[in-house]
Formats: C-alpha cells, structure tokens, sequence
C-alpha cells in the first residue's frame, strides 16, 4: 500500500497573532480577544484530505515554542508540502525559519499564504529562494491544483520559482458563489484551545460572506475581496453549524465576514433556518451600523446572537469622513441604542493615529466612547499595512519609516499633531481607563451569572490594574 504524502501547516515560531488577511494582530497584549482558529489552514486542510493527502497543523507561536522545535518536527514528520501562514507585521521573523530549514526542505515543496502577498510576492520570493510558491487571492482553488500537481503555469493566483526565474501567473477572478469553500477541518486542531473568553467554552469559526463595497482608508478587506459582498448559501452555514454541534459539541460561533449584515434579507433568512433547527447555539458577528434595522436585529437574538462586533472608530465626524467611513455619529448613537433594545451586547471598535489626529480628535473619541458604553471596546493605535490606503498615504506624504514592532498598539507613524509616542500614551491609557470606570465595573456586574463570568471579568480587571 502506497503510504499517504504529508502536507505540514504551521503558524511559525513569530508573536502570538490572530493572521487571517484581514484581522492580522497580535493577542497577547488584548484585553479580551482570545486566539482564534487558523481558518485559512483548516480550510486547505479540508481539501488535502479529499485529495487522499496526510495533513497536520502547528502553531509555533502559541505552544512558545522556537526554530529549533520546528527543526525537530521536520525531521521527524519529513512533508511533501510545507505551507506557512504569514502575517505582514511579522515576515521578516516568519520566514527566517526557512534559511534556517534549508538542508531539510530539499524534497519539500514550500507554499506560503498571506495578504502581503497579494501586494508585493514577486520581492518578497526574490529575498527569500527557500520559497517556491505563494499564493494570492482566493487560495483555495489555487491550492487545490498546486497538490494535484497541475502544471504550475496554468494555476492562476500564483507566484513561484523555477530554474532560478520568479513567474507570476494571471490573478484568479473572485468567485461569485462561496459555496465552493468546504467545511473547515476542525479534526486539524484541538478544538479545546479556542474559546470563548467570558464562558471558557469551545468557540470557533463560521465563514459566511466576503467583500465590502466602502474601502475604509486603513483596511484591507476591499482590496484582497473585493467591493461586491459574496455570500455562502444560507443552508450550507447551517448544514456546517449542525456538523460542529453534532461531531464536535461546539454551539458557540464567530460568523466571519467582511460585511455580515449587508443584505439583511440573507441574514434574516439564515436566522430563521436556525431557529427552525432547533440547534441551541450563541453567535457573534460584525456589523454596519447603516445597515441595521430592528426586525432583524431581534431575529438574530431569538437565533442566538450574543454579540455585535461594530468598527466605530472614532468620535471625531472629521476623522470618520477622512477615512471613508461613510457613517455619522448619529447613525452610530441610533444602532447602538437599537442593538442595546435588542439586547445584544456590543463590542466597539476604535482606532487612534491616523495621520489627521489630534489631542482633540482623541479627546472626542474617548469621550464617545465613554457615552456609547458598549460592553466591550478596544481602541487601536492605526496599522499602515501594505495593499491599505494608509499605507499609500504613509509613503506619498513621508510621515516616516513604518514600524511594526507591536502592530495595534505602538504606533507604524506618526500623526501630524502627535508623536508615536503620545498616540502610544493616549492608547494604553484609554484601554485601561474605559474599563476601570466606576460606572462601566457597575454596569458589567449585573451581567455576571456564572462563577465562571465571575473569573473572566475578575483576572481581566487585575489584568488592568497591573497596568495603572
């Protein structure tokens, strides 16, 4: 019997970080964001094992271990393929394993993923000969015919080397039907390590749509899939909601998208499908606050929806022009106040540094916020990542070099008001001061229903105190 080839996905040994393309930032300094699932390699890991092929996952950054780990585990489990998931912050360190892997990769094929690839392959292949494929936009598809070893020519989405030569070959169109994508291979992984903070129960990934027609100034969603908002059936959600309940005893969720309420006629549909099934499940998603209305925002608490992740991003209507927002802070105040009715929790996202900032701007933001008083917030120092506008704006305007030693809380630049040091300051100090109000520790208090709440809350208030 011929023995089964191997494929080897890894999280290389670089800081803790969530490195899905569009959310690509480190957790260990969150207050409340726990690691998520490695999605992109649970997805390929699906489609290697209908193609016959052994697949295993690691994540070197979480279990802290280093190269020389990563040395061993090649030795021993000696795969046909090796493919990294690489964060753009973090390239440098990501890839330095493979100089250091060179003898043992000689009949390995080394494939890499990453949004910064989609920008800048051809340099980065150029630096780096250890590598010999990587793959740009939808990846699925290109990987598929990469393992059934199709003619490297004729796979779109592609950059690689041969006979000492980089090839680029012709972007791959995006898909208008996501239901080509297949279940997750949660078999890659222990499911046990990704939980929901607040109840420590398993928690993991639904992908339910890509794409977002705004083009925010700072994010990469629009530039890697696209202005039109492209869904999965209804159904097949469901039908893999059911199998993570079934086989696996998971019923807590994260429904990923770029956009999850853009067509409220789908989301209304998926929530009914739910409730019909009688699966008992909680859930989050983001949302637009534009784009909310109150029937279907009851629907998804009667689904299961616990909470709303909103990007808000400043208090400033200045800023939110300036960045594309396309939002005023009265859309913001009204769909909090529905959400809050609805009885949905929030989690607030805000964003400080960008190069129009100021002590003012960040004044009305924090002020803002405190009004909101979501449940949750996290307020981020601004990332100029490659493929965003910013990054553009960051190059053409000469605000500096880009910094990506603790991407999302030291500033990359400089605004045009603030050092990075300041924008630094004002960022440790308004995610320690919003959650240690008198008011907010009040509010949250109420919430508490289990010893389990209890502790969550209990060490990320010591958490926040430690920093004071």
């Amino acid at each position: 019997m011929t023995n089964k080839q191997k494929i080897f996905f890894i999280y290389p040994p670089s800081p803790i970080m969530n490195r899905e393309d569009r959310c690509q930032q480190p957790t260990s300094d969150m207050t409340i964001i726990p690691p998520l699932p490695p999605v992109d390699m649970m997805s390929l890991s699906a489609i290697a094992k209908k193609r016959g092929y052994e697949t295993k996952f690691k994540d070197y950054s979480l279990k802290n271990e280093n190269v020389y780990d990563f040395l061993r585990d090649l030795r021993v489990y000696k795969p046909d393929f090796l493919v990294l998931n690489i964060a753009s912050t973090t390239l440098e360190k990501d890839l330095s394993i493979l100089t250091q892997a060179r003898d043992l990769l000689e009949d390995t094929v080394v494939i890499v993923k990453g949004a910064i690839f989609n920008f800048n392959s051809y340099a980065i292949l150029q630096q780096y000969p250890e590598i010999d494929i990587a793959l740009r936009g939808e990846i699925e598809p290109a990987f598929d015919e990469i393992i059934q070893y199709k003619d490297l020519k004729d796979v779109k989405g592609i950059t690689y080397q041969i006979d000492e030569k980089i090839v680029s070959t012709s972007d791959r169109d995006l898909s208008d039907n996501l239901d080509y994508l297949p279940f997750l291979d949660r078999d890659l992984i222990d499911n046990s390590i990704y939980i929901r903070p607040d109840i420590k129960k398993p928690q993991t990934i639904i992908r339910v749509s890509k794409g977002c027609p705004n083009h925010c100034f700072f994010c990469l969603a629009t530039p890697l899939n696209g202005k039109n908002v492209r869904y999965r059936s209804a159904e097949l959600v469901l039908d893999e909601i059911r199998e993570c309940v079934l086989k696996y005893n998971i019923r807590n969720f994260i429904f990923w998208s770029d956009l999850f309420n853009f067509d409220n006629g789908w989301v209304q549909r998926l929530c009914r499908l739910i409730i019909d099934s009688g699966l008992k499940i909680n859930f989050s998603a983001n949302t637009r606050v534009d784009t909310l209305d109150f029937e279907t925002l009851q629907l998804l608490k009667k689904a299961g929806c616990t909470l709303l992740s909103i990007g808000i991003e400043s208090g400033s209507q200045e800023l939110l022009d300036k960045m594309g927002k396309r939002i005023t802070l009265e859309q913001i105040e009204k769909a909090i106040d529905m959400i809050n009715k609805a009885r949905i929790q929030i989690y607030a996202y805000y964003v400080i540094g960008l190069p129009w900032e100021t002590k003012e701007t960040i004044e009305k933001t924090y002020k803002f916020a405190k009004k909101l008083n979501t449940q949750f917030a996290s307020f981020y120092t601004a990332t100029a990542l490659l493929g965003t506008k910013f990054y553009d704006y960051v190059k053409k305007n000469r605000l500096g070099e880009i910094n990506y030693e603790k991407p999302y809380f030291i500033p990359t630049v400089k605004s045009y008001s603030l050092t990075s040091e300041e924008i630094y300051k004002y960022n440790q100090k308004m995610n320690r001061d919003y959650y240690l109000r008198p008011s907010y520790i009040l509010k949250m208090a109420t919430n508490i229903n289990s010893i389990t709440k209890f502790k969550t809350y209990y060490d990320t208030f010591i958490k926040l105190v430690r920093k004071v």
